[in-house]
């Protein structure tokens, strides 16, 4: 990873327009959270209620999405514009490349994310907050955005619509079909996500592996991405 490159990367994705929006699709459960907290009634279960906030809106649809537009955009916009072409002139190994871009993308996800994440811990379950009601769903969001990222950035160098695949990836299939068969849910990534988070909240279906499994086979997505999309950014004809 070469860090002059992540920091530029970052810089790039964080000053453009889109971020403004991503921004925005971040702190709506946040805004979620503030509801409920202000018009929550005596007896209300305050620990389902932000269990199901991170389970099935923060992390399978609004942590995936903005993942999914940074992990394209760190190099899918190198490749639309054919700066990609410098960066493979240059004498940096082309797995460096792809992990630097990977890396500024999950750490502009994190930006995005985090302070809704936190903040919505804080409001929902207020004085009943632990410390792994924070540290579990954090930990399971971290590691879902950089896989996401991590295939965003592969798909951006190997499609010529990334976007629109990874919305019906996340949408149809983790959204859809993944939600309702058990063995669907095996290629999800939200759903080994949700297996870290439900080591702290409750989860209305089992998890899909425990914590060490889950954190491998995120692992692995991520390697598997990088050594694909270096494969990639080697190729001659890219642009």
């Amino acid at each position: 990873m070469n860090g002059i490159l992540v920091r530029l990367t970052v810089r790039a994705l964080l000053l453009q327009r889109r971020s403004l929006a991503l921004a925005a699709l971040a702190a709506a459960p946040l805004l979620m959270s503030f509801v409920f907290a202000v018009g929550a009634r005596a007896g209300a279960n305050h620990r389902l209620f932000y269990s199901t906030l991170v389970q099935q809106l923060f992390l399978p649809i609004v942590a995936a999405l903005v993942a999914l537009v940074v992990g394209v955009s760190a190099l899918g916009d190198e490749r639309e514009d054919g700066t990609v072409l410098y960066l493979v002139a240059t004498p940096v190994p082309r797995l460096v490349l792809v992990g630097s871009a990977i890396a500024a993308a999950w750490i502009t996800a994190m930006v995005l994310l985090v302070p809704s994440l936190l903040l919505s811990a804080v409001l929902a379950l207020g004085h009943r907050l632990t410390a792994g009601d924070l540290l579990w769903p954090l930990l399971g969001t971290a590691l879902a955005c950089l896989a996401y990222c991590s295939a965003s950035a592969w798909l951006s160098l190997r499609v010529r619509r990334p976007v629109v695949i990874g919305v019906l990836y996340i949408l149809l299939w983790e959204g859809s079909i993944a939600t309702f068969a058990a063995s669907a849910s095996k290629l999800s990534i939200a759903a080994y996500g949700r297996a870290l988070v439900a080591q702290a909240l409750p989860q209305a279906n089992p998890p899909v592996a425990g914590p060490v499994a889950s954190f491998i086979v995120l692992s692995v997505v991520v390697a598997g991405a990088c050594w694909l999309g270096a494969r990639l950014l080697s190729r001659v004809e890219l642009p």
